[in-house]
């Protein structure tokens, strides 16, 4: 027997679920066949000693936890399925009293799908438009060029437009500034790759020269503690190269490709760069519609979902900084942001990603969008095409996968469905 009780808020429900000897009894017997099979005890076949010395053998604790498992997992789908009520995640269970295998009560504190309301007629974002402007092609075409050009080792000055090869240290407040030196660095002088004013500072000086300056970092520097602040650099010639750029002409453009023309190869530049920025523009206004969707869309997203967010997204930050060799203290030091900023950021971006994801699960719902197995098949052969490791190709197999397939395309047909309805006039 089960008895629920429910209380229910705005975006969670709390169960309180009791069970009695007549439910426990049958997930007893179930976990101690489970549990013996690999037990030895003398005079039994393995799996065929009796129940009681099979739990002996087993120690108590063991089985009264592994049926405790199972019987909170089954009552709490039951009373979940009973109750007609749509959770969105894992349970937060609390054990309120078990008397070992007659007696078992518990509650089960869960976020549950909100009260979504969402209209996508209203929803209108307006379209956005790859363009290519005759200065992007001129400066495809020119690193090309550069990238064509034949070296040649150059024993005068440092010139605009020649490659150095030189160290360098930087010094501010008679400390070295970090990420702010380097041996055997290679500059292009006049690609702006560097702060303004240090490619200046070159610009005149032999191999086996040794140069001091001082540059101004510009106050917008991402580095918060060196914007608007000066560093002094230390610079040594290794060597100078001179770059003999080859002409721009037809002959010099049938080399660049399936072109026979400096005209073609322009157009074909262009054609690259249009190509890329549909994608770039595609997805920028993918995310509007999304961004905009999600505003649009009136409810309250489950604290425990973006709780559980904000903690996935925290690791993340960590494990990246840790690959960089920081720790979050540290970084959020250099940027000057209090912890405070950051977990408010946090929060804000893993409530935004919360709600996305209800409410693209609601619009499966609404529009009974549905993915095939034709469809997961053909996405799933693409991937085995795309890799090679065995590994890879094992774990595609597994029916989990396929699952994960599936909702990556059901999320796929619900965010192109909202981009089409935001699209249309």
């Amino acid at each position: 027997m089960i008895k629920v009780t429910t209380k229910s808020a705005p975006s969670q429900v709390t169960l309180t679920i009791s069970v009695d000897e007549q439910f426990i009894a049958p997930y007893k017997q179930a976990v101690l066949k489970r549990l013996k099979k690999d037990v030895k005890i003398s005079g039994f076949r393995p799996g065929m000693a009796p129940d009681n010395l099979a739990e002996k053998e087993l120690g108590e604790a063991r089985v009264q936890a592994d049926v405790l498992d199972e019987v909170i997992m089954h009552a709490y789908s039951r009373a979940v399925r009973d109750e007609k009520i749509e959770t969105v995640a894992s349970p937060k269970i609390t054990l309120k009293k078990f008397v070992p295998y007659t007696d078992l009560e518990f509650e089960a504190e869960a976020p549950i799908m909100p009260n979504i309301t969402f209209d996508l007629k209203k929803l209108k974002v307006s379209p956005l438009i790859a363009k290519v402007d005759k200065k992007e092609v001129e400066e495809t075409l020119q690193a090309m060029q550069k990238q064509a050009a034949k070296k040649s080792e150059k024993k005068g000055a440092i010139a605009n437009g020649d490659e150095v090869t030189f160290d360098f240290t930087g010094v501010r407040e008679g400390k070295p500034v970090e990420g702010a030196s380097a041996t055997n660095h290679v500059l292009l002088i006049g690609s702006k790759q560097f702060i303004p004013g240090f490619e200046d500072n070159l610009i005149g000086l032999k191999q086996g020269e040794t140069k001091e300056f001082t540059v101004t970092f510009p106050k917008d520097y991402h580095a918060k503690d060196l914007a608007g602040k000066d560093v002094v650099f230390t610079v040594t010639i290794h060597k100078i190269e001179q770059m003999d750029l080859p002409k721009m002409d037809d002959a010099w453009a049938k080399t660049m490709g399936p072109v026979k023309t400096l005209a073609e190869l322009k157009q074909d530049i262009e054609q690259t760069l249009l190509t890329q920025k549909q994608a770039e523009t595609t997805k920028a206004y993918e995310n509007q519609v999304l961004e905009a969707a999600v505003t649009q869309a009136k409810f309250e997203a489950p604290a425990s979902l973006v709780e559980e967010q904000a903690n996935h997204l925290r690791s993340e930050t960590e494990e990246n900084l840790k690959n960089s060799g920081l720790d979050l203290e540290k970084y959020l030091e250099i940027q000057k942001r209090s912890r405070e900023d950051f977990e408010k950021e946090l929060t804000g971006e893993s409530e935004k990603r919360v709600k996305l994801g209800l409410l693209l699960r609601q619009l499966i719902a609404n529009e009974k969008i549905v993915v095939s197995d034709k469809e997961i098949d053909s996405e799933i052969q693409i991937m085995k095409e795309q890799y090679s490791d065995p590994q890879m190709l094992e774990h595609i197999q597994h029916d989990h996968f396929r699952e994960d397939v599936r909702n990556h395309l059901l999320t796929t047909k619900a965010v192109n469905v909202l981009v089409e309805a935001a699209a249309k006039k």
